[in-house]
């Protein structure tokens, strides 16, 4: 009985509409979901309704990017009230500094001999915060690279000659901006990206869990945050972090995640906050 509570839409880096995604959860055997877009909630909107008609628990859910001390890190957010003033603030603000941002790693482009042109960026976004992956997808389609993995190596990557560092939104923050809109904070994948000592600052700060199981975790990682969220009384979640195009997605599908359980869990923690 699995819940899946990383995953992500085309309102963010994501291949499927939300209704796609559904279907594809219940054609693998999923039980439960969250949409936890990058920077948005877009993917949110009618998500319950669309969750009923496949007979799938829904939980609303976001992964806000959080950059500081030229460190990046990613909040998730479950049990949110996606109309929260402050958090939807937040989020348009966000979304203006990651158009700045595309600009600023467009002219680099430029300056290397890659003439992409910027409004196809914005285009390949749509509705979506502009990410890395929608500028990788347009040099690849522009024809300069063979693929959005070489467009990252040669160019855009966080030691790329075009890259761009993102706007300072601390973890600290992001933490009182999910608890103020009524949900629970939780890590994403620790392994990737953060030290043992940033952890447990985290906690102290108040972070309510960590992801535990992704696929970018080892099974000595997942030992060793069980352990931590154990010691600290943490929500332990998990999820594929599916995004429909990268490798071994489809297989990863519908195999990582958490027991339903989990999901009875955040909400019982829910109700306590």
């Amino acid at each position: 009985m699995l819940a899946d509570l990383h995953t992500h839409t085309i309102y963010s880096d994501g291949l499927l509409t939300p209704e796609e995604l559904f279907k594809k959860a219940k054609a693998v055997g999923i039980k439960a979901l969250s949409i936890t877009d990058h920077d948005t909630l877009e993917g949110n909107i009618g998500a319950r309704e669309i969750a009923k008609q496949y007979d799938i628990d829904f939980i609303e859910g976001i992964e806000m990017s959080c950059f500081d001390s030229q460190n990046e890190y990613h909040i998730l957010g479950y049990g949110i009230d996606i109309t929260d003033t402050a958090l939807n603030k937040h989020i348009e603000e966000f979304k203006i500094k990651r158009l700045e941002r595309a600009e600023i790693i467009t002219k680099r482009l430029h300056s290397l001999g890659i003439n992409i042109n910027f409004n196809d960026v914005v285009d390949k976004a749509g509705s979506a915060p502009i990410t890395r992956p929608h500028i990788a997808q347009v040099i690849m389609e522009s024809g300069y690279v063979s693929s959005t993995k070489e467009a990252f190596n040669l160019y855009i990557g966080d030691s790329g000659p075009a890259f761009e560092v993102k706007a300072v939104f601390q973890v600290e923050k992001a933490i009182s901006m999910i608890n103020a809109a009524g949900g629970v904070a939780v890590i994403a994948h620790p392994g990737y990206s953060v030290t043992q000592k940033k952890l447990f600052k985290f906690i102290e700060t108040g972070l309510d869990g960590i992801e535990v199981y992704h696929p970018l975790h080892t099974k000595k990682l997942r030992r060793e945050f069980h352990s931590i969220a154990n010691q600290y009384w943490l929500l332990e979640t998990g999820g594929s972090d599916f995004h429909g195009d990268r490798y071994n997605e489809k297989e990863i599908f519908g195999q990582e995640g958490v027991p339903l359980m989990t999901l009875q869990q955040i909400r019982k923690r829910l109700i306590k906050r």
